[in-house]
């Protein structure tokens, strides 16, 4: 197929940034593809070519491309399932796909490609210059909404710092009422500064969760795998909850292989993730409950789950989780919830190339599991962190508590 000859179809892009912008066309017509690279021949572009579902999904994981663009109409994975399975992937679901389609306009086609995560939805045959234009805008976008998420990180940044000095000042002088040199406290002044370094204890939490949050979107905070014996880790974690559960009569129980799991993670990071999981299982189960904690084996996997006895989470509230500042009726009935907990939790498993969900039903308990690959993260995985998401589909299963 000879390309037509219309020159203004190669916009230059607004910034392509160094070395160009990269767009991916899956497409099962050579036609097709050879147009789009002549369409986008030059260095403020690099176009690369998948002419299946399959390739191209392997070839959007592993380049991170700017753009796709994706025809709907291709044997093997349709344009709709790798559009899912796009949206689906922590490393793919921000890259802006158009799609670029024999098919007929009908509404419902273009409206059921939109909800699947497309931002554009063009029809052939291909007009050279809507597309170029189309695509340069994609992209354009991409790279002010990446903008934006730098700044905010750095505005967050600067603000809870700022914040964080006048609490550690407050926390010196409330430490100094305790000194003998200022005299006894009255019953009553003892249960004012108590309470007082109750709210601050809180208010340090809450910002340096905020801190944490915020240096993963903006891809800052990294984890750093090394060999660990995950069995062994979530039961030492585990242990530190046994107190407090042996004083709500809290059935404690860690259900682990005889042997070492094997599997590279970052221990404090993972830490931090039983940590919340077991902080909010303690939290919502009620007196005289049970907590159960399970390691198991899934070939290239493992996964840990963490069950209570609490009160379940109603489906329509179950999205609510992994949410930032989303708690569901019963989390705002606990005192302490930031709203950021599990948040932290599932950037931290997407940057173990891992992933976390949910179940629950009222009246039954819930639970929270997670699964990371055996191997540890690949270098995609540890870049999830930075990128703006929202829960996925599939096994990912959306829903539940947000402490």
């Amino acid at each position: 197929m000879n390309p037509p000859d219309v020159p203004t179809g190669r916009t230059q892009p607004a910034a392509a940034g160094p070395g160009g912008a990269t767009i991916l066309v899956v497409d099962d017509k050579d036609e097709n593809r050879a147009l789009v690279q002549y369409l986008f021949d030059g260095p403020e572009y690099r176009v690369i070519e998948a002419a299946d579902g399959v390739t191209g999904l392997a070839r959007a994981q592993k380049e991170r491309p700017d753009c796709i663009l994706l025809d709907l109409n291709m044997p093997g994975l349709t344009g709709f399932e790798v559009l899912e399975r796009l949206e689906a992937d922590p490393r793919t679901r921000e890259i802006p796909v158009l799609i670029l389609t024999a098919s007929d306009e009908r509404l419902e086609t273009m409206e059921r490609a939109l909800r699947g995560g497309a931002v554009d939805y063009i029809t052939k045959p291909i007009s050279p210059l809507r597309v170029a234009i189309r695509v340069r805008g994609a992209i354009e976008r991409r790279r002010l909404l990446q903008e934006v998420q730098d700044l905010r990180a750095s505005f967050t940044s600067m603000l809870v710092h700022d914040l964080r000095s006048p609490l550690t000042v407050i926390t010196a002088y409330l430490d100094m009422l305790h000194q003998p040199a200022v005299g006894p406290l009255s019953e009553a002044q003892e249960r004012y500064v108590g309470k007082m370094e109750q709210a601050v204890t809180q208010m340090l939490r809450l910002i340096g969760e905020i801190l944490d949050l915020s240096k993963l979107e903006a891809g800052k905070l990294s984890v750093s795998p090394e060999p660990i014996d995950l069995a062994g880790t979530v039961t030492e974690t585990a242990e530190r909850f046994r107190p407090g559960a042996g004083r709500r009569r809290v059935t404690l129980e860690v259900r682990r292989p005889g042997t070492p799991v094997q599997v590279s993670a970052d221990p404090s990071r993972l830490d931090q993730v039983l940590m919340n999981l077991l902080s909010n299982a303690l939290k919502f189960t009620p007196e005289g409950g049970a907590i159960r904690v399970e390691v198991a084996e899934t070939g290239d996997e493992v996964e840990v789950a963490v069950h209570d006895s609490g009160p379940g989470i109603p489906p329509e509230e179950q999205a609510l989780l992994f949410e930032r500042f989303s708690q569901t009726s019963s989390g705002k009935s606990v005192q302490g919830g930031s709203g950021l907990g599990l948040v932290i939790c599932r950037h931290l498993v997407e940057a173990h190339g891992g992933r976390i969900w949910v179940e629950s039903e009222p009246g039954r308990g819930t639970r929270f599991a997670f699964r990371l690959p055996r191997n540890g993260p690949t270098a995609e995985a540890q870049a999830v962190g930075g990128r703006a998401s929202h829960v996925g589909r599939d096994d990912r299963r959306p829903g539940g508590r947000n402490e």
